[in-house]
């Protein structure tokens, strides 16, 4: 009788984003909190503030590999700053605070899906931005988007490293 030995290799998901500082993250969490008191938004879940860039599914053998293709790609990026100011809209339903020139994100956006370290299936975000609250219905877009499109937010700025 021949015994077969199997191994764990179990199905993990990994998100890519820029963090950014906390000094950052307290004051859009405080946006956060009262667009939530005020509207009922659908809020990011955890209530982090980051920058999403993408996200994907990979088993845990080929992680070194996968972390290997991104190092590469964070050495060949010099750090650069990132600008957040004002607000915007996504299809009537999101309220976001965007990148002021979001150049250098977008140039590693592009780096991440040309390269061959994302496994099939993983999803890229083509507008790197930070959500306020998504998903909102009709009524609550109408009314906090008149309020948000006149809102100024001061531009914060903070160095980056590239990032994983």
């Amino acid at each position: 009788m021949q015994e077969t030995i199997t191994t764990y290799n179990p199905l993990n998901d990994y998100r890519l984003i820029l963090d950014p500082p906390m000094a950052v993250k307290r004051k859009i969490a405080a946006i956060k909190t009262e667009f939530d008191q005020d509207y009922k938004g659908i809020i990011i879940p955890g209530g982090q503030a980051f920058i999403y860039l993408a996200e994907f599914s990979a088993r845990e053998l080929k992680e070194q590999d996968i972390v290997d293709q991104l190092n590469r790609i964070a050495l060949g990026f010099m750090p650069f700053k990132l600008h957040l100011s004002n607000f915007e809209q996504s299809e009537k339903s999101e309220i976001y605070i965007p990148l002021e020139n979001d150049l250098p994100a977008q140039m590693l956006v592009n780096k991440l899906e040309a390269t061959e370290s994302l496994p099939e299936g993983g999803r890229i975000n083509r507008l790197p931005r930070i959500t306020i609250a998504k998903g909102l219905q009709p009524y609550q877009f109408v009314k906090s988007w008149k309020e948000y499109e006149k809102k100024v937010f001061q531009p914060l700025l903070w160095p980056t490293k590239c990032c994983y």
